[in-house]
């Protein structure tokens, strides 16, 4: 179906993308809550690197319509409703909102591919 192939593009590029975004600002110095809240940003980095490898994964299995691939879709989706919510305060401090647009969408995505897979899928 054309839109399981759209929304799996989204979620591999949204998986891809966190993995890369981390990643680049570790390897740039960008990342000064190392020095000031080591614990807590080694947390927060591990979650996120492991919410983009869900969402990796629910590209692969929604595209090749692996029989669970809803409920992986669905806790995906829960991680990264948490992490759109709490990027978007992170970010509204710096008065970043073109962050926050793209925080919007990607809530909008949730939504969206929340409804669609749950119902797409009963059979």
């Amino acid at each position: 179906m054309k839109n399981d192939k759209m929304i799996s593009i989204i979620y591999i590029v949204i998986g891809i993308g966190i993995i890369l975004l981390w990643s680049m600002l570790i390897g740039t110095s960008q990342v000064p809550e190392f020095e000031t809240e080591p614990v807590a940003i080694v947390f927060h980095i591990v979650i996120e690197s492991t919410m983009g490898i869900f969402a990796i994964l629910s590209g692969i299995w929604v595209l090749k319509k692996y029989k669970y691939s809803q409920h992986l879709v669905l806790f995906t989706n829960g991680m990264l409703m948490y992490s759109v919510v709490n990027s978007s305060g992170y970010y509204g401090d710096l008065k970043q909102y073109g962050m926050i647009a793209m925080f919007a969408f990607i809530l909008g995505f949730i939504i969206y591919s929340s409804w669609y897979i749950s119902v797409s899928r009963i059979k």
